[in-house]
């Protein structure tokens, strides 16, 4: 198998756009998506959703009276469902087709972004999800806020083992040859029919993409931890780390 490109990626997603348009139909805003979004957005707020599939997030803080969203997805088949989908949520967001590494907006477009169930660690290579953090960086205003997810492959005990012996494997220069970094995976999904590409971070690696893409840290947890999700959240998806950053620095 060649390497992993965002081709690929389009692709994964092509094919489970109608899994994430019943998603946006009858799971809407997780628990804790719903309390840190009206947290640190007003709902005046011009905000970017990144990755926003077939509006999911998007359509959910519309419903909490957010009147400022755009939402942007690489796959066109979301984008398409989520244009569609304006009619029965009546609202009138703009959908837009997009790849993050390069964002179609002009610098302090945006109040506030958000980027999630795991999208960020979606994109190939190191040096891409990089990209697309400096890219959301330059778009929102000073002090604004940034609101992502992602695995860690240090915080669910269940999976210790697995990673173990994931490092041994690549120790030997076992690797499989369509992946970049450790922690790239080809595996399977809970919404996508096929296989998917996906990076599991360490604590300290999404740290450091923080860091060097000019934003501050200000609160990290794992999601069932923090909050009681439904039983529907839960079966449509696994535990997560949230990263609540700030704007502080100029590139």
């Amino acid at each position: 198998m060649p390497k992993v490109t965002h081709q690929y990626v389009i692709q994964q997603y092509a094919v489970a756009a109608d899994n994430y348009r019943t998603l946006t139909l009858n799971l809407g805003l997780w628990q804790s998506e719903k309390e840190l979004f009206t947290r640190y957005f007003h709902p005046n707020y011009a905000l970017l959703d990144v990755g926003c599939g077939t509006g999911r997030t998007t359509f959910g803080l519309h419903q909490l009276g957010y009147t400022h969203l755009t939402g942007l997805d690489l796959t066109p088949q979301m984008v398409e469902h989520a244009q569609k989908l304006n009619g029965l949520f009546h609202s009138s967001i703009p959908f837009l087709e997009g790849n993050a590494c390069q964002l179609p907006f002009k610098d302090q477009s945006f109040d506030g972004a958000i980027f999630s169930f795991n999208g960020l660690m979606s994109i190939p290579k190191a040096e891409n999800r990089l990209l697309a953090a400096k890219e959301i960086h330059r778009v929102l205003k000073p002090n604004a806020y940034f609101i992502f997810t992602t695995h860690d492959r240090e915080g669910i005990s269940k999976y210790f083992t697995f990673w173990q012996q994931e490092a041994l494997r690549w120790k030997r220069g076992e690797i499989p040859s369509e992946v970049y970094e450790f922690g790239d995976l080809i595996t399977e999904s809970k919404n996508e029919p096929g296989k998917i590409f996906i990076h599991i971070p360490n604590h300290e690696e999404v740290q450091e993409l923080i860091t060097a893409s000019g934003f501050e840290c200000l609160n990290t947890f794992m999601r069932d931890e923090r909050f009681t999700e439904s039983t529907e959240v839960l079966e449509a998806s696994g535990d997560c780390r949230f990263w609540v950053v700030q704007k502080k620095k100029s590139l």
